[in-house]
Order: structure tokens, then C-alpha cells, then sequence
């Protein structure tokens, strides 16, 4: 029988860990460039699917649109403990909520909460993200 030390059970155990995690973002990722197609082909139907299908494989029941602000960052960084990179994606999905809906009001409600977030992640992020800084101005401008 061979024996493994403490550490190096520890480092496997983390790479298992980050190995998952990459996957998770890898498909995270993909549902959201599928959201993206079908808004910009104008078949908001799909795009509602796949970001339930979104809010799914993070197991968010609640409905997001309801929430104050205060309450989704206790969902998601409290009882679904996601990393800065999984409430970035989210934050890019409650924008294309917000692009995918009619109702002013609804509209804002999503982009406030997406720029809430963006902003929050920009703030404590050790990497500068050309994309994230172009979605918080356009989200910035059409709140302002």
C-alpha cells in the first residue's frame, strides 16, 4: 500500500478543486455566449431558457429580479459562495436581462444590479478586464 503524505493529498484534493471549478466556468461561459447569439438574433425566448439553464447550474432558485441588492450579494457570496469570476458572469447575465426586456423599470432594476455587481468585482479584482470596463460604462451611461 502506498503511502501518502498530508500535503500531498492537500494538493491534489486542490487541483481536483480548480479543475472543477474551470469546468464550471468553461460551461457557465458557453451558456452565456448562447444567451448572447439568440439576443442579438432577436429570439428572446431562447435567450430566457438558457439563462434559466444559467441560474440553474449555479442552483439560484430565487428570482434575481426580486431581490434588493443587498440580498443577492448574501445569495451569492454568503449561501452560494461564488468567486469574483462566477458574479462576473452573473453580472453579464443580469445585463442581458436587462437588454432583453421591454419594461423600463425592469430594465434598470437589472442594469443596476449588473453594474452593482461589476463594480464590485472590478474593485477587489487583481486583473484589469478590458470587457468588464466596457460593460460598466455602457451599463454607467444608461443609468445616468
Amino acid at each position: 500500500m502506498t503511502y501518502l503524505s498530508e500535503n500531498r493529498i492537500r494538493v491534489f484534493i486542490m487541483g481536483v478543486e480548480k479543475d472543477y471549478l474551470m469546468r464550471q466556468l468553461m460551461l457557465l461561459f458557453e451558456v452565456i455566449q448562447k444567451i448572447l447569439r439568440y439576443r442579438k438574433k432577436g429570439e428572446a425566448e431562447q435567450a430566457e431558457e438558457e439563462i434559466q439553464r444559467f441560474y440553474s447550474f449555479l442552483k439560484i432558485d430565487e428570482v434575481i429580479e426580486k431581490l434588493s441588492i443587498e440580498e443577492l450579494m448574501e445569495l451569492l457570496e454568503t449561501k452560494k459562495e461564488l468567486g469574483n469570476e462566477q458574479i462576473e458572469m452573473v453580472a453579464f447575465v443580469l445585463k442581458e436581462q436587462g437588454e432583453l426586456t421591454q419594461e423600463k423599470e425592469r430594465k434598470i432594476n437589472f442594469f443596476r444590479k449588473a453594474y452593482f455587481l461589476l463594480s464590485k468585482v472590478e474593485r477587489e479584482s487583481t486583473s484589469f478586464s478590458m470587457d468588464r470596463q466596457m460593460k460598466l460604462s455602457e451599463l454607467a451611461s444608461y443609468l445616468n
